[in-house]
């Protein structure tokens, strides 16, 4: 379903709606590569002219599916890079502006990372230093093997084509970041999977080198990168339009109504063991404090919903697999079994055994 932003009926949690902006360059990049673009809307409650409102809003699951298809049709195209290419900075709204007129590359990092949910909430940024490198990881919150890599390859050219773009030419190169061979020197992407066929085709239009079979899904920018002036530097302007995104953001956390249900779910979709309160918090991008108040507002604590996500996945797994109880303790984030053991006791009123045994079993929780 498209959602005009005035519309309140039938809306998710604020973060797990996706700019209609993104699946219409979607669905016309499909068409640029020469398949019928119309085969992603089958079955979806949105067409092409619910898309053309700037405003626009796809429910998560809707926009997985248009881009599991698109996929489908054109991965083996290059999709992704070709869609990285369409995906120019203003086509991500406040956000894009934020990066565009951050004082530095650091803060146009910073805010990709603080709001990126806010326009691919099937994704997530950390970033951490070693030595004399900024690794910035790309993790996903969502269980879609199939969808991941595509999701990884295009996140990931669409930001090193911005940064190349985006960059003060000048400034770069008196840092020592003149393009060597059309690349930014020190500058990296690495991805899991084998290297796709089309990559080739494209490596000489991306700005930095791609290297597949990799552990983890990250880039890497040299430390200095980030002192770079940005092209449209402006401190006042990226402030101002922080503040937009830190307000739409806070407005959909708010408009999704029960932040105890946007907890919960959002835990469902994340493998074990599950983050501490600060990590969620700053998910959220609240502070923890806020988090525990807002919990409180609703009458239960972090705890109380962590502890019914576990339940109910302990439940699911003795129900449904033939994992053993020591396997699925480790799944759930328990590195002790006798923890686990003690925790289902009081969940349930039985051993994990007993449970699986048979006989009659509490049902899973349907709300935190």
């Amino acid at each position: 379903m498209a959602i005009p932003g005035s519309e309140k009926e039938r809306q998710m949690p604020g973060l797990f709606l996706v700019p209609g902006v993104y699946m219409r360059v979607l669905a016309q990049t499909v068409r640029q590569l020469g398949h019928n673009d119309r085969l992603l809307y089958e079955g979806l409650n949105f067409g092409p002219e619910e898309l053309k409102a700037n405003d626009s809003r796809v429910f998560a699951t809707d926009a997985m599916v248009m881009a599991e298809r698109a996929v489908k049709l054109a991965g083996k195209d290059g999709l992704s890079f070709t869609l990285a290419r369409e995906l120019r900075v203003t086509i991500h709204g406040t956000l894009g502006f934020a990066a565009l007129t951050s004082p530095t590359f650091a803060g146009a990092l910073d805010s990709v990372r603080r709001y990126l949910q806010l326009r691919a909430p099937f994704l997530s940024m950390s970033q951490s230093e070693t030595g004399d490198h900024v690794l910035v990881k790309l993790c996903t919150e969502f269980d879609m093997p199939g969808l991941y890599p595509f999701l990884a390859e295009t996140v990931s050219a669409t930001l090193v084509l911005l940064t190349d773009q985006l960059l003060d030419r000048n400034d770069a190169e008196k840092r020592g970041f003149s393009l060597d061979n059309g690349k930014l020197p020190g500058v990296s992407v690495r991805l899991g999977g084998a290297e796709p066929a089309y990559y080739r085709q494209f490596s000489d239009q991306l700005p930095v080198r791609f290297e597949y079979g990799q552990p983890d899904e990250l880039l890497m920018f040299p430390k200095a990168l980030l002192d770079v002036r940005m092209r449209l530097a402006d401190a006042e302007a990226s402030r101002m339009a922080r503040e937009e995104c830190e307000f739409e953001l806070q407005k959909a956390l708010k408009e999704q109504g029960d932040l105890a249900i946007a907890v919960r779910n959002m835990l469902r979709m994340m493998p074990g063991p599950l983050p501490s309160l600060e990590a969620m918090a700053e998910r959220f991008c609240v502070s923890s404090r806020t988090l525990k108040r807002r919990l409180a507002d609703k009458e239960t604590n972090y705890r109380e919903i962590v502890e019914a996500v576990l339940k109910d996945r302990a439940i699911q797994l003795l129900r449904y697999t033939n994992q053993s109880v020591s396997e699925i303790a480790y799944e759930l984030g328990y590195a002790d079994l006798s923890n686990f053991s003690r925790a289902f006791r009081k969940w349930t009123g039985k051993s994990a055994s007993e449970f699986r045994e048979g006989g009659p079993d509490p049902a899973p929780e349907v709300g935190p």
